[in-house]
């Protein structure tokens, strides 16, 4: 036998003799639920998924009788998750219609439910169609833009209620959000220090030796403002929307003039008083509209100034803050896009496709038609 067979022999004779190495029986039953309860099934995630809470969507269909309000909640409609979208039609606008006896309408709601099938909260409202019996419709569609909160839109992209307080610029692009951050022009000096400093060591244009030593010191300067244990933060009272120079700059809201001029940091600045101790201010502008000065009554979407890059900036801007009691408050969380554009009326045109696909493949069955038909249903063996 060779040596290697003969020592595996061995040890297998060892193993059949000795009890440290007899091979352990099967665990029972009680054994495994035991140690399922201490140290979890292997299956624990799929049955903890299994009692998440689940999101059901449901259109219905139907006829105004009596108030739209009754009349969607007698389709099925949660009376609650119908109340946002009723403020949305009850508009002030000039082509407003009072739905009348005899107009249709549909509605697609949402509802989270428990794993027992009980309702989670108040349901919401996806999208909504009135037509009345002459043929015109209004539509509105929930939708969420870049920047400002979720919000009903008509389908051209206007707001289905005007904002109290409205996104400043025609196009939305965020650059810097409210609240803390880094400073910019701490970042914007070290980078350019750096910069000489690698152009002085690569022979370019601060070749001549007595410009590379400035540029070095510049760089040890800008290395003891900056560096340390981290990167200072400071608080950043508004939102930064990044615009070219010129951009046209529209008053966020009806109110005053409280100020229009030069203002430190700001640059060219402008703060409008608004009602209930709401203020918005306007900042790094290049201009301001013509008849803009402090006392001027102003209309929300009325030309106030011109963006530019004056004051503290690093580039062309927008800096613009809402003020509640004096005290900055976040504006993406208040302001609000009165019309979509650009990137965002893109995305809310396929919405409104993708809602209507839903409507043309749902059954138009209400949750209790669905509650009713589950229990005609044979239960399964």
């Amino acid at each position: 036998m060779a040596p290697s067979a003969a020592l595996a022999a061995f040890f297998l004779s060892l193993g059949a003799q000795s009890p440290g190495f007899a091979q352990q029986p099967a665990p029972t039953s009680e054994a495994i639920v035991a140690e399922e309860r201490l140290l979890g099934s292997a299956d624990e995630d799929a049955r903890a998924r299994d009692l998440l809470p689940f999101t059901r969507s449901f259109g219905v269909s139907g006829q105004v009788k009596g108030s739209f309000a009754d009349s969607t909640a007698a389709a099925g409609v949660p009376p609650a998750a119908m109340l946002e979208a009723l403020r949305a039609f009850d508009r002030d606008a000039p082509d407003r219609h009072e739905p009348q006896d005899g107009d249709s309408f549909y509605v697609r709601w949402e509802q989270t439910y428990n794993i027992d099938g009980q309702p989670i909260g108040i349901g919401h409202v996806l999208w909504a169609e009135l037509k009345t019996q002459a043929g015109d419709t209004t539509a509105i569609h929930r939708f969420r833009p870049r920047a400002g909160g979720e919000a009903f839109f008509l389908t051209s992209g206007e707001a289905a209620v005007p904002p109290a307080i409205a996104v400043p610029v025609e196009e939305v692009n965020v650059s810097s959000r409210f609240g803390p951050r880094t400073d910019p022009m701490a970042r914007s000096a070290a980078s350019g220090a750096a910069a000489d400093t690698g152009k002085a060591g690569m022979g370019g244009p601060l070749a001549n030796p007595r410009d590379a030593r400035q540029a070095a010191a510049a760089s040890r300067q800008a290395h003891r403002l900056f560096a340390g244990f981290g990167p200072r933060l400071f608080m950043h009272d508004g939102v930064d929307f990044a615009v070219p120079q010129g951009t046209p700059i529209y008053a966020a809201a009806d109110g005053v003039v409280a100020g229009a001029r030069p203002n430190g940091s700001y640059g060219n600045w402008i703060r409008i008083d608004h009602d209930e101790g709401m203020s918005t201010v306007y900042g790094h502008l290049s201009r301001f509209a013509p008849g803009i000065k402090p006392g001027v009554k102003v209309a929300r979407g009325e030309l106030v100034a011109f963006s530019g890059n004056t004051g503290r900036s690093t580039g062309p801007h927008l800096h613009f803050e809402v003020r509640t009691d004096d005290k900055p408050v976040d504006p993406l969380a208040h302001a609000a896009i009165a019309q979509l554009g650009g990137a965002d009326l893109e995305r809310f045109a396929k919405k409104v496709a993708a809602d209507e696909r839903d409507r043309e493949g749902d059954a138009r069955t209400t949750p209790r038609e669905d509650a009713e038909a589950e229990k005609r249903e044979p239960a399964a063996e």
